[in-house]
């Protein structure tokens, strides 16, 4: 075990912190997972569930690692408020760019602040749905800024290659752009798609509505926090779904069967490839 992971703080105790908990005992690269919780149901479900030791209210001085698994919106004040800590602070939020100038804009970044973020989830919320595998071959985006210290980035590069994590590094507008259309969109478009399901359509779905929708089942006030900070990344690539979309509904509309088949067979094309990657 690296010493370097001998006391690490979970500031936010839900899905995302209890999985990153239960992964940490199952891979036993730490002595003691100290919770941060304000909502006192999960505190108390993670605490009598074994995946922390206590609950606290504060980051303790000699903790020297740091998950800030809270909503996007709320990781900017913990980084302020651990900026002289002497841990690494790494968050695991979907949006990079609004967090680090939220931060930027309050104080130089700091040494110890390492943007994450794991690309695993599940449509469910709470330390109840955690699960110790939520990040096996699961890939992290590092985005660290500029004043990021080699020291911090190695920290947490290290403990979620523990994990049995991928991990690959880009800059927080770069990352932003990408999510925008490869998870904030497609929630987007599930969120939009279930307003004209009826009830009487549930009783004829199959496997392809229960892929398509199974994301408009996630947490309503995380995911319209995740629009409201990637805006002009997600309104972008919509715009662009926008014409796509337009450009095949053109394609019926006039029996174009070239057309369609072609745009059609361009997609599925993708789809496979990316299966064999």
């Amino acid at each position: 075990m690296s010493e370097n992971f001998h006391k690490i703080v979970i500031v936010g105790v839900g899905l995302i912190g209890g999985s990153l908990a239960l992964a940490l005992r199952q891979h036993g690269v730490v002595s003691k997972l100290v919770g941060i919780e304000t909502n006192s149901t999960s505190a108390q479900w993670a605490l009598d569930n074994g995946l922390v030791d206590e609950i606290i209210g504060q980051v303790p001085e000699d903790a020297n690692l740091v998950a800030l698994c809270v909503p996007s919106d709320l990781v900017s004040g913990w980084v302020v408020k651990l900026a002289k800590h002497q841990a690494a602070v790494f968050d695991v939020g979907s949006v990079k760019g609004p967090i680090v100038s939220a931060v930027a804009s309050q104080i130089d970044l700091p040494e110890n602040f390492v943007p994450c973020h794991p690309i695993s989830g599940s449509e469910k919320s709470g330390p109840e749905a955690a699960r110790a595998d939520l990040f096996s071959q699961c890939m992290v985006v590092l985005t660290p800024t500029e004043n990021t210290s080699p020291q911090a980035l190695k920290s947490v590069r290290d403990l979620w290659q523990c994990l049995d994590a991928q991990t690959s590094q880009l800059s927080p507008q770069d990352h932003d752009q990408a999510l925008a259309i490869t998870s904030h969109v497609p929630h987007l478009l599930a969120f939009a798609f279930m307003q004209q399901v009826k009830d009487q359509h549930f009783l004829l779905t199959g496997g392809g509505f229960r892929d398509f929708t199974r994301i408009a089942g996630a947490n309503p006030e995380l995911w319209w926090r995740i629009f409201q900070l990637n805006k002009e990344e997600v309104l972008t690539a919509l715009d662009i779904f926008s014409v796509d979309l337009q450009t095949l509904a053109e394609s019926i509309r006039g029996a174009d069967s070239q057309s369609g088949i072609a745009q059609i067979r361009a997609a599925a094309n993708k789809r496979k490839a990316s299966e064999s990657e």
